[in-house]
Order: C-alpha cells, then structure tokens, then sequence
C-alpha cells in the first residue's frame, strides 16, 4: 500500500491481538505478504493505492529476464520508497483516463512496479556455490542487481546474503572468487561510477547524490570523490557535464 493522507492503524494478529497504533505518513508505503492473510484496524481517514501482486508473477519475470528466481519479498512497514512514490503519482491521474488509454499504460507502469520489488525486496531461495567455489553467472548478476537497487540504504553485507539466498561467509568467498574483487570492494567502486553518471547526466544536488549512491553523508562524499579523482565532484561535475 502507498499511503496517499497520514495515516494511523495497527495490524489484527491471527488470534484477535492487536499490535500497538501507529501513524504511516503520506508518502510511505507497506509491503506485506498476504499468505496468511492480513488485517488491520484503521483509526480516522484511509487513503491509500492497494497493489495486490501475485507471487507468480515475480517467478514469470525472472524466467523471462534470466534471473535467478525471487522466492518471497522483505515485509517493510512505513518506508519511504522515491520510486514507488513516482509510480503511485504516475497513476493518480490515469483513474480519469478513457478506458482505452489507461489499459494501455497500466501494463508498462506494472512491470516497472513489479521489477522494481523485485530487484529491491527480493528474496531467493537458499543458494549454493559450484563446486569450484564460485557464483553462476545468474547468482552473480542477482547479487549486483540488488547492490544497485539498495545503494542508498548502505548495502550491509549480511543483508545482501540473506536476500540473495546465501551465508555471509559463501557470498564473500564466491564474489571474491569469481569477481577477484571482494564485495566492499566492489561496492565502493560502484558506489563511485554510480555517481559519475549522476554528475554528469543530472542536475542533482550533491547531498542528493551522495545519499542515492550510499555515502553516509556529503562531507564523506566529497573527500571520498576528492581523493579518487584528485578533485572535489563540483569541479569534476563542470569539467565532465553531458
């Protein structure tokens, strides 16, 4: 759900208990399963966009696209999510669309909805290395498309194993092994390209750009790209601008 006015409610457990009232303000999101079912008490006004995705879905996207199989979603309650915002604004107006038009465009909008969960809140089944120690192509390309779609929270190592399916220990000896670069490594180099492109094809702020590419925060952005590049991203911005 994408919370459209502030609101306050609590979640009904299957006995009947109630979990303690809070407020999810507008602009926030919930991503829940509905395997068990679920129900919540609302207090006051409700409005919210409801997504119901079938988790077949996500299966036929991954077979179509080659990528290893997302078995379940990370349950978030109140987050903030920029892209799911955008989406939800992108359909508001389509509800005073001509039916014509707007089952042209609800297609598109749901596929972008649905890669974008994916890619971020995806969960995989256990996963196994080859018995050279390495990731397949298909472990390996799930394990950097969730690095990119999570930059900006940071990317724990222990999270990233845990969505994709691995121990901590096997997902850093098989990136290593098969990248020849370990996983930190890798992120801080991605960390920097990503915001390369940043610089050069946006009219982005610079905090806004150190906090989508995971920098904790501008002062550590500016020093960490300084020492890179041998000048701060402002200069380099000027120079490189597309």
């Amino acid at each position: 759900m994408l919370y459209l006015v502030d609101v306050d409610h609590c979640d009904i457990l299957p006995d009947g208990a109630r979990t303690p009232l809070k407020t999810y303000s507008r602009g926030s999101m919930c991503l829940i399963s509905l395997r068990n079912g679920a129900a919540i008490s609302v207090r006051g006004c409700f409005e919210a966009l409801a997504f119901h995705i079938p988790s077949a879905l996500f299966i036929e996207l991954a077979e179509e696209a080659g990528e290893p199989r997302i078995d379940d979603l990370t349950t978030c309650r109140g987050i903030n999510d920029q892209v799911v915002r955008n989406i939800g604004g992108a359909l508001m107006p389509m509800f005073d669309m001509p039916d014509e038009a707007r089952d042209t465009l609800l297609p598109h909008i749901g596929l972008a909805l649905s890669a974008h969960l994916a890619h971020r809140y995806g969960r995989s089944p256990i996963q196994h290395l080859s018995g050279t120690g390495q990731l397949s192509p298909l472990q390996e390309k799930r394990i950097r498309a969730y690095i990119a779609a999570n930059l900006s929270g940071g990317t724990p190592v222990d999270e990233i194993a845990e969505a994709c399916g691995f121990s901590v220990d096997e997902l850093c000896s098989g990136f290593l092994s098969t990248t020849g670069q370990s996983v930190s490594e890798w992120i801080a180099s991605y960390r920097m390209s990503r915001a390369q492109s940043q610089l050069s094809r946006t009219g982005e702020t610079i905090a806004r750009i150190a906090e989508e590419c995971g920098f904790p925060d501008e002062n550590e952005f500016v020093a960490t790209f300084t020492r890179a590049e041998g000048m701060p991203p402002a200069a380099w911005r000027l120079r490189n601008r597309h």
